[in-house]
């Protein structure tokens, strides 16, 4: 047997062992996590790489109907519950530090919970001030002292860490609103509502002003810096503002169904759950593009932790987690997306014995990317899997091939190229 043919088998060996023995690698993006629950979770936050928390909501399921706070110390690897309350249907999470925080909810519609912990999350207790009469989806501190949470008939604030809530908007709305709130500072903040209003701020809580958008559901807000923000909605809406709320623009999701969670990891990178299915933009919302199909119930809540590690949680307790940005794969050198397909000359060429490959994919893609020798065989494959609209570049050894032409040719959908490359040894 050849040198060449003897190291062809040996990558081919090892392309074998690596396929069964870290499937959870090649066949998802997302692993699926042991919640310990198969109650509906609506939310999921962490505070650092280890620690993070899920809240679910018991319901239907008389006569035990309230909600748990679902912890884990390991990243996901083990989940336990650390509180179960019947009137508590959690619904979002903030801590100040590692030990100090706050969970949020609600029984029915006319009442309101929060809990706080002071020990990292292991234990909870209920801090509800006596007048809260508002269901609450979420909440945001801006300092020790100030904070906005926002529920199914508006805002309410604090003015002393927590100890005591007052109301500073009023909204009459449907019952099943998932009323939102996002600060940008103590004075400058949004909420949402299920009519398609959207409600401003610029002093604290004490005026606010609204802008009409669609008829439609919005259930989430979220802001990558002072300018701009993405509300989510019913039917596959997003809406974006770069002037601090001034106006919005219908951005194309590329989806019908309904969106319930949007959380952006940088100001390019974003990520949207809806009714099964889990969207990504690497182009601050210009393009979107499904990382994650589920098939079947809804996924309600999304947290991510860097640009790499995020989490997803849903219907039915269940939660998954990413560490590759939710794509599998080679990481791509930009996320900028390109125009056009494209595929470049190697370089260095000629070389010896490595050379790196570049591409561009303007549109999510099924990627061939294979080497050939002066016959027209196919000697080795360095890409073959799905890729998000990026430019990337696979590196090729050609130790163990000898002196000569060789062509590298490039499928992605209807795109199809092919190039020379030389190995001079």
């Amino acid at each position: 047997m050849s040198h060449q043919s003897s190291s062809s088998s040996k990558r081919a060996f090892i392309f074998f062992l690596f396929i069964f023995l870290v499937p959870s690698v090649l066949k998802s993006q997302w692993v699926q996590q042991v919640s310990g629950t198969d109650e509906n979770l609506f939310a999921v936050y962490f505070f650092n790489n280890s620690t993070g928390f899920l809240g679910s909501n018991i319901y239907p399921n008389p006569p035990l109907i309230g909600g748990e706070i679902i912890r884990t110390s390991n990243g996901g690897d083990n989940w336990q519950r650390v509180l179960l309350d019947t009137n508590f249907r959690v619904k979002g999470f903030y801590f100040f530090d590692q030990n100090t925080g706050f969970a949020v909810g609600g029984s029915y519609t006319s009442t309101g919970y929060i809990y706080k912990t002071t020990n990292g999350g292991f234990n909870w207790i209920n801090v509800t001030p006596p007048n809260l009469t508002t269901h609450l989806f979420n909440i945001n501190f801006l300092n020790n002292s100030t904070g906005y949470a926002g529920g199914i008939y508006g805002v309410v604030k604090t003015m002393d860490g927590g100890v005591s809530w007052s109301r500073v908007l009023t909204v009459t709305i449907n019952w099943l609103s998932w009323g939102k709130i996002f600060f940008n500072n103590v004075n400058t903040g949004f909420f949402t509502s299920d009519s398609g209003r959207v409600f401003k701020t610029t002093n604290g809580g004490a005026v606010w002003t609204v802008s009409s958008l669609t008829p439609s559901a919005f259930r989430d807000i979220k802001f990558t810096d002072s300018n701009t923000g993405y509300i989510v909605g019913d039917n596959g809406v997003i809406f974006k503002t770069t002037n601090q709320g001034a106006s919005w623009n219908l951005l194309n999701s590329g989806v019908s169904q309904n969106l319930f969670s949007v959380f952006f990891s940088n100001l390019n990178t974003g990520y949207v759950t809806a009714e099964q299915t889990v969207l990504k933009t690497t182009n601050a919302g210009n393009s979107w593009f499904t990382v994650f199909n589920l098939g079947a119930d809804s996924l309600l809540s999304t947290f991510f932790i860097d640009a790499s590690t995020g989490y997803i949680c849903g219907d039915q307790g269940r939660v998954y987690k990413t560490t590759t940005g939710g794509v599998i794969g080679i990481p791509p050198i930009s996320t900028e997306v390109p125009k056009n397909f494209l595929l470049y000359q190697n370089f260095p060429n000629p070389f010896n014995p490595t050379t790196s490959i570049r591409f561009a994919i303007p549109k999510e893609s099924f990627v061939k990317l294979a080497v050939y020798d002066m016959l027209g065989k196919k000697i080795q494959t360095l890409v073959s899997e799905s890729l998000i609209p990026a430019t990337y570049e696979v590196k090729w050894n050609a130790e163990g091939f000898s002196s000569g032409i060789y062509f590298y040719k490039i499928q992605a959908g209807d795109y199809t190229d092919v190039k020379k490359m030389s190995v001079i040894k």
